[in-house]
């Protein structure tokens, strides 16, 4: 698919690609789903392998996909922030945009991968009758800090803050070779955030998976989403 220019209320505009599924009709419902690239300050952009692998999962399984390049990647006009918290809003846009485009859409799932993860985690649930899932993919807690100019504590409690609502439905899944955090790590924080939540909440560890996802490693960590996607 050709990608295209959507303007955003700021003035830039963001480069996306929107994909239909190759079958739609009533036993095909008309789901969405919304990925993000890893940072752009480290070359994160639309066409990473994780994200065009997982797109065409996704289109295979009956949704409809948007990829997109952040503020200042490739076609994409505007400037990255180093906080990501003009990226929030820009996805909140991009969201609405793909809404429009598809008739009476039930559902949208959000999958940010590496620091789209962290952006992913930010958008609150959409308004009924529109199910909303996030699916937080290699999420970088280590270098969290790093990586939103020392906002982490917007970030945590934002995260926490979607968990506590009733309605949620996330999907937490890691490599045990994670590059950044130390399985140590995830397996602490991933069991604090499963005390506080109030809705669904399912964390998956992938064995002999680093951050990046190449190979067998991949094919195991869609298994996994694919999974989750059958139970939700």
């Amino acid at each position: 698919m050709a990608s295209q220019l959507v303007p955003m209320p700021q003035g830039h505009s963001l480069e996306a690609i929107f994909t239909p599924p190759p079958v739609s009709g009533p036993a095909h419902p008309p789901r969405l789903a919304v990925l993000l690239h890893p940072w752009s300050w480290l070359g994160g952009r639309m066409h990473d392998h994780v994200i065009q692998t997982l797109s065409s999962s996704f289109i295979q399984r009956g949704f409809h996909t948007i990829v997109f390049n952040s503020r200042g990647v490739g076609a994409s006009t505007g400037r990255a922030s180093f906080t990501g918290f003009l990226e929030v809003e820009d996805l909140k846009e991009i969201i609405k945009w793909g809404v429009s485009k598809i008739q009476n859409v039930p559902s949208v799932t959000i999958l940010g991968y590496s620091h789209g993860s962290l952006i992913a985690s930010l958008h609150p649930l959409l308004d009924p009758p529109i199910s909303t899932s996030h699916i937080l993919l290699s999420y970088p807690l280590s270098t969290r800090s790093l990586l939103t100019l020392f906002k982490s504590s917007t970030y945590s409690s934002g995260l926490r803050s979607l968990l506590q609502e009733p309605s949620s439905n996330v999907l937490i899944i890691y490599g045990d070779e994670d590059n950044f955090t130390s399985i140590s790590q995830y397996k602490k924080w991933t069991g604090e955030l499963l005390k506080i939540t109030r809705g669904r909440l399912k964390t998956y560890e992938v064995e002999d998976a680093d951050h990046f996802w190449r190979g067998e490693s991949g094919e195991r960590m869609w298994e996994r989403i694919e999974s989750w996607l059958d139970e939700s």
